[in-house]
Protein backbone atom coordinates (compact mmCIF):
# COMPACT_ATOMS: atom_id res chain seq x y z
CA UNK A 1 0.00 0.00 0.00
CA UNK A 2 1.38 3.49 -0.50
CA UNK A 3 0.80 5.63 2.57
CA UNK A 4 1.52 9.55 2.14
CA UNK A 5 2.67 11.02 5.44
CA UNK A 6 0.88 14.62 6.36
CA UNK A 7 2.27 16.65 9.54
CA UNK A 8 4.20 19.84 10.36
CA UNK A 9 8.05 18.31 10.12
CA UNK A 10 9.43 20.82 12.67
CA UNK A 11 8.05 19.52 16.02
CA UNK A 12 7.28 15.61 14.61
CA UNK A 13 10.76 15.08 12.91
CA UNK A 14 11.09 11.69 15.43
CA UNK A 15 7.07 10.63 14.98
CA UNK A 16 7.54 10.79 11.30
CA UNK A 17 10.72 8.78 11.19
CA UNK A 18 9.16 6.44 13.72
CA UNK A 19 6.42 5.75 10.94
CA UNK A 20 8.26 5.72 8.27
CA UNK A 21 10.43 2.96 9.17
CA UNK A 22 7.70 0.83 11.17
CA UNK A 23 5.16 1.26 8.01
CA UNK A 24 8.61 0.43 5.86
CA UNK A 25 9.28 -2.40 7.70
CA UNK A 26 5.78 -3.90 6.93
CA UNK A 27 6.21 -3.49 3.35
CA UNK A 28 4.20 -0.55 2.81
CA UNK A 29 5.60 2.32 0.90
CA UNK A 30 5.68 5.83 2.34
CA UNK A 31 5.49 8.97 0.67
CA UNK A 32 6.97 11.54 3.15
CA UNK A 33 9.09 14.77 2.25
CA UNK A 34 12.25 13.75 3.58
CA UNK A 35 12.92 10.99 1.50
CA UNK A 36 15.27 10.98 -1.46
CA UNK A 37 12.66 9.35 -3.40
CA UNK A 38 9.76 11.94 -2.55
CA UNK A 39 8.17 12.48 -6.16
CA UNK A 40 9.03 15.99 -6.90
CA UNK A 41 8.50 17.62 -9.91
CA UNK A 42 10.61 20.67 -11.40
CA UNK A 43 8.32 23.56 -11.84
CA UNK A 44 6.50 22.95 -8.90
CA UNK A 45 6.29 24.42 -5.41
CA UNK A 46 7.09 22.23 -3.36
CA UNK A 47 3.46 22.04 -0.85
CA UNK A 48 2.01 21.32 -4.12
CA UNK A 49 4.22 18.86 -5.11
CA UNK A 50 2.52 16.92 -2.02
CA UNK A 51 -0.45 17.68 -3.09
CA UNK A 52 0.12 15.91 -6.41
CA UNK A 53 1.84 12.85 -4.10
CA UNK A 54 -1.55 12.59 -1.86
CA UNK A 55 -3.39 11.97 -5.38
CA UNK A 56 -1.13 9.16 -5.65
CA UNK A 57 -1.94 7.65 -2.27
CA UNK A 58 -3.87 4.32 -0.99
CA UNK A 59 -4.19 6.44 2.10
CA UNK A 60 -2.90 9.28 4.33
CA UNK A 61 -1.73 9.17 7.78
CA UNK A 62 -2.43 12.73 9.77
CA UNK A 63 -0.07 13.83 12.69
CA UNK A 64 -0.97 16.70 14.90
CA UNK A 65 0.90 17.96 17.61
CA UNK A 66 1.45 21.87 18.99
CA UNK A 67 2.13 23.63 15.01
CA UNK A 68 -0.38 24.86 13.00
CA UNK A 69 2.39 25.02 10.40
CA UNK A 70 3.51 26.93 7.46
CA UNK A 71 0.38 28.11 4.81
CA UNK A 72 -0.68 26.99 1.61
CA UNK A 73 1.99 28.57 -0.42
CA UNK A 74 1.39 27.16 -3.81
CA UNK A 75 -0.50 27.75 -6.90
CA UNK A 76 -2.11 24.20 -8.16
CA UNK A 77 -4.72 24.07 -5.76
CA UNK A 78 -8.26 25.47 -7.81
CA UNK A 79 -9.87 28.17 -5.95
CA UNK A 80 -12.82 27.11 -3.88
CA UNK A 81 -15.61 28.53 -1.24
CA UNK A 82 -14.27 29.02 1.38
CA UNK A 83 -15.00 26.13 4.41
CA UNK A 84 -17.88 27.01 6.91
CA UNK A 85 -18.42 25.30 9.46
CA UNK A 86 -19.26 25.75 13.56
CA UNK A 87 -18.03 25.25 16.70
CA UNK A 88 -19.80 24.32 19.91
CA UNK A 89 -18.26 26.49 22.15
CA UNK A 90 -19.07 28.96 25.28
CA UNK A 91 -20.03 32.42 25.58
CA UNK A 92 -19.31 34.75 28.60
CA UNK A 93 -22.38 34.17 30.31
CA UNK A 94 -21.34 30.62 30.69
CA UNK A 95 -24.15 29.57 28.02
CA UNK A 96 -23.23 27.21 24.97
CA UNK A 97 -23.37 28.76 21.35
CA UNK A 98 -22.46 27.40 17.93
CA UNK A 99 -19.72 30.13 16.47
CA UNK A 100 -19.20 29.75 12.62
CA UNK A 101 -15.94 29.66 11.37
CA UNK A 102 -15.09 30.88 7.88
CA UNK A 103 -11.30 30.06 6.19
CA UNK A 104 -9.93 31.05 2.89
CA UNK A 105 -7.37 29.32 1.20
CA UNK A 106 -4.67 31.57 2.44
CA UNK A 107 -5.82 30.88 5.86
CA UNK A 108 -5.08 27.22 5.26
CA UNK A 109 -1.96 25.43 6.37
CA UNK A 110 -0.18 23.01 3.77
CA UNK A 111 -1.02 20.53 6.41
CA UNK A 112 -4.87 21.01 6.02
CA UNK A 113 -4.36 21.27 2.51
CA UNK A 114 -2.95 17.95 1.84
CA UNK A 115 -6.04 16.39 4.61
CA UNK A 116 -8.81 18.46 2.41
CA UNK A 117 -7.33 17.09 -0.89
CA UNK A 118 -7.35 13.40 0.36
CA UNK A 119 -10.87 13.83 1.42
CA UNK A 120 -12.03 15.53 -1.78
CA UNK A 121 -9.91 12.71 -3.90
CA UNK A 122 -11.70 10.03 -1.78
CA UNK A 123 -8.35 8.78 0.02
CA UNK A 124 -8.98 7.44 3.47
CA UNK A 125 -7.26 9.33 6.41
CA UNK A 126 -5.83 8.55 9.37
CA UNK A 127 -5.71 11.04 12.23
CA UNK A 128 -3.63 11.14 15.45
CA UNK A 129 -3.26 14.10 17.10
CA UNK A 130 -1.23 14.93 20.75
CA UNK A 131 -3.66 14.71 24.31
CA UNK A 132 -2.50 18.13 25.43
CA UNK A 133 -3.60 19.62 22.15
CA UNK A 134 -6.89 17.86 22.16
CA UNK A 135 -6.90 19.17 25.58
CA UNK A 136 -6.41 22.89 25.15
CA UNK A 137 -8.82 22.69 22.13
CA UNK A 138 -11.55 21.97 24.76
CA UNK A 139 -10.02 25.20 27.11
CA UNK A 140 -10.50 26.94 23.83
CA UNK A 141 -14.39 26.13 23.10
CA UNK A 142 -14.56 27.03 26.69
CA UNK A 143 -13.00 30.57 26.17
CA UNK A 144 -14.80 30.24 22.35
CA UNK A 145 -16.02 33.98 23.06
CA UNK A 146 -12.35 35.57 23.43
CA UNK A 147 -10.56 37.22 20.35
CA UNK A 148 -7.66 37.13 22.46
CA UNK A 149 -7.17 33.98 23.62
CA UNK A 150 -4.16 32.40 23.52
CA UNK A 151 -3.23 28.66 23.80
CA UNK A 152 -0.43 27.83 26.53
CA UNK A 153 0.89 24.85 24.31
CA UNK A 154 -0.36 24.97 20.70
CA UNK A 155 1.20 27.26 18.75
CA UNK A 156 -2.18 29.08 17.39
CA UNK A 157 -5.96 28.91 17.66
CA UNK A 158 -6.08 27.83 13.93
CA UNK A 159 -5.10 23.97 14.72
CA UNK A 160 -7.87 23.39 17.02
CA UNK A 161 -10.49 24.43 14.07
CA UNK A 162 -8.32 22.20 11.96
CA UNK A 163 -8.96 18.82 14.36
CA UNK A 164 -12.24 20.43 14.73
CA UNK A 165 -12.73 20.26 10.96
CA UNK A 166 -11.75 16.57 10.43
CA UNK A 167 -14.07 15.50 13.25
CA UNK A 168 -16.95 16.90 11.13
CA UNK A 169 -16.49 14.90 7.91
CA UNK A 170 -19.08 12.19 7.19
CA UNK A 171 -15.92 9.92 6.70
CA UNK A 172 -12.53 9.41 8.35
CA UNK A 173 -13.44 11.73 11.07
CA UNK A 174 -12.01 9.85 14.14
CA UNK A 175 -8.59 11.32 15.92
CA UNK A 176 -6.63 8.98 17.88
CA UNK A 177 -5.18 10.90 20.89
CA UNK A 178 -1.49 10.04 21.99
CA UNK A 179 0.47 11.18 25.34
CA UNK A 180 4.00 10.27 23.98
CA UNK A 181 6.62 8.55 21.54
CA UNK A 182 5.49 5.22 23.19
CA UNK A 183 1.99 5.63 23.53
CA UNK A 184 1.93 6.66 19.89
CA UNK A 185 4.07 3.68 18.80
CA UNK A 186 1.90 0.97 20.55
CA UNK A 187 -1.18 2.88 19.28
CA UNK A 188 0.46 2.94 15.68
CA UNK A 189 0.98 -0.88 15.97
CA UNK A 190 -2.13 -1.90 16.77
CA UNK A 191 -3.67 0.62 13.96
CA UNK A 192 -1.33 -1.55 11.52
CA UNK A 193 -2.66 -4.54 12.31
CA UNK A 194 -6.23 -4.16 11.98
CA UNK A 195 -4.82 -2.68 8.40
CA UNK A 196 -3.12 -5.81 7.30
CA UNK A 197 -6.31 -7.78 8.11
CA UNK A 198 -7.82 -5.39 6.07
CA UNK A 199 -5.83 -5.76 3.19
CA UNK A 200 -6.67 -8.92 0.45
CA UNK A 201 -3.62 -11.76 0.56
CA UNK A 202 -2.18 -11.49 -3.21
CA UNK A 203 -3.31 -14.61 -5.10
CA UNK A 204 -0.93 -14.20 -7.83
CA UNK A 205 2.03 -17.01 -7.38
CA UNK A 206 4.14 -15.21 -10.39
CA UNK A 207 7.80 -15.16 -9.64
CA UNK A 208 8.65 -12.02 -10.90
CA UNK A 209 10.45 -9.88 -8.64
CA UNK A 210 8.25 -6.65 -6.56
CA UNK A 211 10.08 -3.70 -5.01
CA UNK A 212 10.35 -4.34 -1.16
CA UNK A 213 11.93 -2.04 1.37
CA UNK A 214 12.15 -5.14 4.12
CA UNK A 215 15.66 -6.14 5.03
CA UNK A 216 17.08 -2.97 3.79
CA UNK A 217 19.88 -1.33 5.74
CA UNK A 218 18.24 1.73 7.52
CA UNK A 219 19.46 4.96 7.34
CA UNK A 220 19.16 8.23 8.85
CA UNK A 221 20.75 11.84 7.62
CA UNK A 222 20.26 14.67 9.70
CA UNK A 223 21.13 18.50 7.87
CA UNK A 224 20.53 21.83 8.66
CA UNK A 225 18.27 22.82 6.04
CA UNK A 226 16.41 22.10 2.99
CA UNK A 227 19.07 23.25 0.49
CA UNK A 228 21.12 20.57 2.57
CA UNK A 229 18.09 18.06 2.33
CA UNK A 230 17.74 18.50 -1.66
CA UNK A 231 21.72 18.16 -1.95
CA UNK A 232 21.71 14.75 -0.08
CA UNK A 233 19.04 13.46 -1.88
CA UNK A 234 20.65 14.17 -5.20
CA UNK A 235 23.66 12.24 -3.89
CA UNK A 236 21.28 9.28 -2.46
CA UNK A 237 19.49 9.02 -6.11
CA UNK A 238 23.30 9.09 -8.07
CA UNK A 239 24.49 6.67 -6.56
CA UNK A 240 21.35 4.28 -6.23
CA UNK A 241 21.89 3.13 -3.35
CA UNK A 242 20.33 0.35 -1.87
CA UNK A 243 19.78 1.36 1.66
CA UNK A 244 16.50 3.32 2.57
CA UNK A 245 17.65 6.61 3.53
CA UNK A 246 15.36 9.36 5.94
CA UNK A 247 16.99 12.93 5.32
CA UNK A 248 15.55 14.82 8.10
CA UNK A 249 16.18 19.20 8.05
CA UNK A 250 16.78 20.50 11.58
CA UNK A 251 17.30 24.34 11.14
CA UNK A 252 19.74 25.19 12.31
CA UNK A 253 23.54 23.61 13.28
CA UNK A 254 23.56 24.71 16.77
CA UNK A 255 20.35 23.14 17.49
CA UNK A 256 22.10 19.97 16.70
CA UNK A 257 25.22 20.91 18.76
CA UNK A 258 23.18 22.36 21.81
CA UNK A 259 20.82 19.60 22.24
CA UNK A 260 22.15 16.47 20.48
CA UNK A 261 20.94 14.12 22.95
CA UNK A 262 17.47 15.36 22.54
CA UNK A 263 17.48 16.42 18.61
CA UNK A 264 19.85 13.86 17.21
CA UNK A 265 20.29 11.11 19.58
CA UNK A 266 17.00 9.37 19.54
CA UNK A 267 17.37 8.19 16.09
CA UNK A 268 19.83 6.25 16.53
CA UNK A 269 17.46 3.44 18.20
CA UNK A 270 15.22 3.57 15.08
CA UNK A 271 18.04 3.60 12.12
CA UNK A 272 21.35 1.22 11.98
CA UNK A 273 23.35 4.24 11.13
CA UNK A 274 22.72 7.96 11.59
CA UNK A 275 24.79 10.71 9.69
CA UNK A 276 25.33 14.23 11.12
CA UNK A 277 25.97 16.90 8.20
CA UNK A 278 26.62 20.29 9.16
CA UNK A 279 28.02 23.96 7.28
CA UNK A 280 31.05 24.15 9.21
CA UNK A 281 31.07 27.97 8.59
CA UNK A 282 34.64 28.31 9.53
CA UNK A 283 36.96 31.31 7.85
CA UNK A 284 40.47 29.26 8.71
CA UNK A 285 41.94 25.56 9.01
CA UNK A 286 41.92 25.94 12.43
CA UNK A 287 38.40 27.09 13.06
CA UNK A 288 37.30 24.25 10.74
CA UNK A 289 39.13 21.27 12.86
CA UNK A 290 38.14 23.06 16.13
CA UNK A 291 34.65 22.31 15.01
CA UNK A 292 35.43 18.30 13.85
CA UNK A 293 36.91 18.03 17.29
CA UNK A 294 33.38 19.58 19.22
CA UNK A 295 31.01 17.63 16.64
CA UNK A 296 33.48 14.16 17.39
CA UNK A 297 33.48 15.12 21.32
CA UNK A 298 29.25 16.07 21.04
CA UNK A 299 28.70 12.53 19.55
CA UNK A 300 31.07 10.61 21.69
CA UNK A 301 29.23 12.01 24.66
CA UNK A 302 26.43 10.50 23.57
CA UNK A 303 27.23 7.12 23.70
CA UNK A 304 25.64 6.25 20.78
CA UNK A 305 28.29 3.92 18.36
CA UNK A 306 26.13 4.52 15.64
CA UNK A 307 26.20 7.91 15.01
CA UNK A 308 28.66 9.76 12.58
CA UNK A 309 29.42 13.33 11.63
CA UNK A 310 30.69 15.46 8.41
CA UNK A 311 30.93 18.89 7.68
CA UNK A 312 30.93 20.87 4.25
CA UNK A 313 33.25 23.63 4.57
CA UNK A 314 32.87 26.31 4.99
CA UNK A 315 29.02 25.37 3.76
CA UNK A 316 26.99 22.67 1.00
CA UNK A 317 27.39 25.63 -1.65
CA UNK A 318 30.96 24.81 -1.45
CA UNK A 319 30.01 20.96 -2.42
CA UNK A 320 27.48 22.36 -5.13
CA UNK A 321 30.25 24.95 -6.75
CA UNK A 322 32.76 22.31 -6.62
CA UNK A 323 30.79 20.24 -9.42
CA UNK A 324 29.25 23.47 -11.02
CA UNK A 325 31.83 26.18 -11.72
CA UNK A 326 35.69 24.87 -11.89
CA UNK A 327 36.37 29.17 -12.42
CA UNK A 328 34.36 30.54 -9.19
CA UNK A 329 35.54 27.53 -6.99
CA UNK A 330 38.95 27.79 -7.70
CA UNK A 331 39.10 31.70 -7.41
CA UNK A 332 38.14 31.55 -4.04
CA UNK A 333 40.13 28.19 -3.04
CA UNK A 334 37.29 26.04 -2.28
CA UNK A 335 35.90 28.41 0.15
CA UNK A 336 32.78 29.17 -1.41
CA UNK A 337 30.37 30.34 1.54
CA UNK A 338 26.55 30.90 1.10
CA UNK A 339 27.20 34.82 0.23
CA UNK A 340 29.99 33.99 -2.56
CA UNK A 341 27.43 31.30 -3.98
CA UNK A 342 24.40 34.39 -4.13
CA UNK A 343 26.62 36.80 -5.65
CA UNK A 344 28.96 34.60 -8.39
CA UNK A 345 26.03 31.74 -9.09
CA UNK A 346 22.63 32.71 -7.89
CA UNK A 347 20.50 33.12 -5.29
CA UNK A 348 20.37 29.45 -3.40
CA UNK A 349 16.60 29.25 -3.43
CA UNK A 350 15.23 25.52 -3.57
CA UNK A 351 13.88 26.11 -6.93
CA UNK A 352 17.37 27.26 -8.64
CA UNK A 353 19.77 24.61 -6.56
CA UNK A 354 17.13 21.79 -7.78
CA UNK A 355 18.03 22.79 -11.55
CA UNK A 356 21.90 23.63 -10.88
CA UNK A 357 21.96 19.71 -9.83
CA UNK A 358 19.96 18.67 -12.28
CA UNK A 359 21.10 20.13 -16.00
CA UNK A 360 24.80 21.62 -14.68
CA UNK A 361 26.37 19.84 -12.07
CA UNK A 362 28.87 17.08 -12.31
CA UNK A 363 29.30 14.44 -9.83
CA UNK A 364 32.59 13.52 -10.80
CA UNK A 365 34.02 17.07 -10.86
CA UNK A 366 32.90 17.49 -7.55
CA UNK A 367 34.77 14.00 -6.38
CA UNK A 368 37.87 14.75 -7.64
CA UNK A 369 37.64 18.42 -6.72
CA UNK A 370 36.29 18.37 -2.72
CA UNK A 371 37.92 16.25 -0.41
CA UNK A 372 35.01 16.71 1.59
CA UNK A 373 32.35 15.79 -0.89
CA UNK A 374 34.47 12.79 -1.34
CA UNK A 375 34.58 11.44 2.19
CA UNK A 376 31.04 12.08 2.73
CA UNK A 377 30.03 10.22 -0.16
CA UNK A 378 32.61 7.05 0.03
CA UNK A 379 30.86 6.69 3.46
CA UNK A 380 27.45 6.57 2.36
CA UNK A 381 28.73 3.88 -0.16
CA UNK A 382 30.57 2.10 2.69
CA UNK A 383 27.45 1.78 5.01
CA UNK A 384 25.77 -0.25 2.34
CA UNK A 385 28.03 -2.89 3.05
CA UNK A 386 27.29 -2.76 6.76
CA UNK A 387 24.76 -6.36 7.86
CA UNK A 388 21.79 -4.70 10.05
CA UNK A 389 23.02 -7.43 12.50
CA UNK A 390 26.70 -6.68 13.39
Amino acid sequence: MKIFLSSTAYDLSDFRALVVDRLEADGHEVLFHESPTFPARIGLHSHDQCLEAIKESDLVICLVDRRYGGRYGGATLEPFLPLKFSVLGTQKSGKKKRFELVYELNKLSITWCEVFVAHKEGIPVVTFARQRTLDEKETRRRNQYLTSFSPAYSEKNEIFDFLDWITQRKTNNWIAPFISIVDFEKKLITWMSELNKSIPKPVNTSTEDHTDTRGRTRICIVVEGEVDRLVVSHIVQHLNLAQHFVIIPTYGKYQVLNTFNEVVAPYSKIFEHVIVLLDSDAHTEEEYHQNVLQLNRIIESSQCENISGFFANPSIEAWIAAGLDQKIYNEYSGQVDKHIFNKKIGRSSINHIRNLLVHKFSFDVAMSTNSEFHKFVESLMSLGNVSQHD
